[in-house]
């Protein structure tokens, strides 16, 4: 009998040393500067996000997709995981909500030049088109505005293409991250550039997370072991920052 509950130990123990894999797989989609095929690093999100993993001796591969597939994707058992998202509570049921924010984001509403808007409250934006992105985050607040005020949408299924949308007339405002615009708007000519305008006051600030899917919650633990340490380093925050100023100045 205890040779039998010695094999039974010794298989458990082999179990948890298998449980975390030494390569992992995790959705995500175009957002520059955090997240950004085109950059050798991926973006300075996929850089904490890779460092925090690294930590526990785990290698992480992002696989970029529109932004709602990310999302149905990450779900699935074939990834551990999709980064990285605003806070919903769908998707905290859907997913875990990882413990530490990754960033804190400032989104203000776009638009052409020529347009007479002045926000000081989403009641502001009725007689307007206003385009959204599937599969992105946006507060209850604007939601529950967008019902009660009617407001007119649009959808677009790449950030990317937001700005060209905006400066075809094809809706009147748009909402994005403050540092994704700026991003997007140096690869444009500088004459279109010109052309659009950012609203002084913030349309929200939200905070940025990586989703562990349910497959897949051992990987919860070491993630947020790592962004903790991390996070605790100055000198690494500092970088961190200086990382994401220098890809919009490139």
């Amino acid at each position: 009998m205890k040779a039998v509950w010695l094999i039974v130990i010794l298989v458990c123990i082999s179990c948890n040393a298998r449980a975390l894999e030494a390569h992992v797989n995790i959705t995500t989609g175009q957002w520059p500067p955090y997240l950004d095929q085109a950059q050798q690093d991926q973006g300075c999100v996929a850089k904490v996000i890779r460092d925090a993993f690294a930590l526990s001796n785990i290698k992480v591969r992002f696989l970029f997709m529109p932004w709602e597939r990310a999302y149905q994707e990450g779900m699935k058992a074939s990834y551990i995981g999709s980064a990285y998202w605003y806070y919903s509570e769908q998707r905290s049921r859907d997913y875990h909500y990882t413990e530490y924010p990754l960033t804190e984001e400032t989104a203000r509403f776009y638009h052409h030049k020529t347009l007479d808007f002045q926000f000081t409250s989403y009641a502001d934006l009725k007689p307007h088109k206003l385009l959204l992105n599937r599969g992105l985050t946006y507060p209850k607040a604007l939601l529950d505005a967008i019902d009660t005020y009617a407001i007119k949408t649009s959808y677009a299924t790449y950030t990317s293409k937001n700005i060209a949308l905006i400066l075809r007339e094809r809706a009147d405002i748009m909402i994005m991250d403050e540092k994704s615009a700026k991003a997007y708007l140096k690869e444009l000519p500088v004459d279109d550039a010109k052309l659009l305008v950012a609203q002084p006051e913030p349309a929200f600030v939200q905070h940025g997370y990586l989703l562990i899917n349910k497959h897949h919650s051992e990987y919860l633990a070491p993630y947020n072991r790592g962004l903790k340490t991390l996070l605790s380093d100055m000198d690494y925050v500092a970088r961190f920052k200086a990382h994401c100023e220098r890809a919009l100045e490139s």
